[in-house]
């Protein structure tokens, strides 16, 4: 194959990809606000992002998910997903955590490298196992490759959730409610 030829195809699929990962995090749903539908945010210049920590918390009438930043807050969407499986790199998978309706938490822009790997191999990077929370009952990373990083909530049943974005230091925090 030429290399014009091998520039013009790298050329579309760096275009098709830049249109899909646009596409995926456009700004849909409302922060702030109780709902069931898909909630995303296109933090747009965004500088390097690194996932700190990722915590789970109980209230009076919701339960709470924080993901902590280090950097910028990434790119990324929140949704239920409609049954128990999930698509990754590998393809479709099957979800293995407790639950009886499934939210998917979609990070973009999360670098795969040596800084990251240390921060989520520390003891409490996430909680492991079951929570004895009314309506999250476990967290579970689906995946990191290249720039995304996607967790998976176990809920016990379909509820409304909120959207917020906090700051000092920067987080993503997500309430179910009971």
């Amino acid at each position: 194959m030429k290399t014009f030829d091998r520039i013009i195809i790298a050329f579309i699929l760096s275009v098709l990809t830049a249109s899909t990962t646009a596409a995926q995090f456009r700004n849909t749903g409302r922060l702030n606000t109780w709902t069931v539908r898909a909630v995303a945010r296109n933090h747009e210049g965004a500088g390097t992002t690194y996932v700190r920590s990722v915590r789970a918390g109980r209230h009076p009438t919701f339960d709470r998910v924080v993901f902590e930043f280090a950097g910028s807050m990434p790119n990324y969407r929140v949704e239920y997903l409609r049954g128990r499986s999930y698509e990754n790199e590998g393809g479709r998978q099957r979800i293995k955590i407790a639950g009886n309706a499934f939210a998917q938490v979609n990070l973009n822009l999360i670098p795969t490298d040596e800084e990251q790997m240390r921060l989520r191999e520390q003891d409490s990077f996430m909680p492991k196992g079951r929570l004895k929370f009314r309506s999250v009952w476990e967290l579970d990373e689906a995946g990191l490759f290249e720039g995304y990083y996607d967790f998976l909530l176990g809920i016990r049943a379909r509820r409304q959730f909120r959207v917020s974005e906090l700051s000092n230091p920067l987080r993503l925090v997500i309430d179910f409610k009971n």
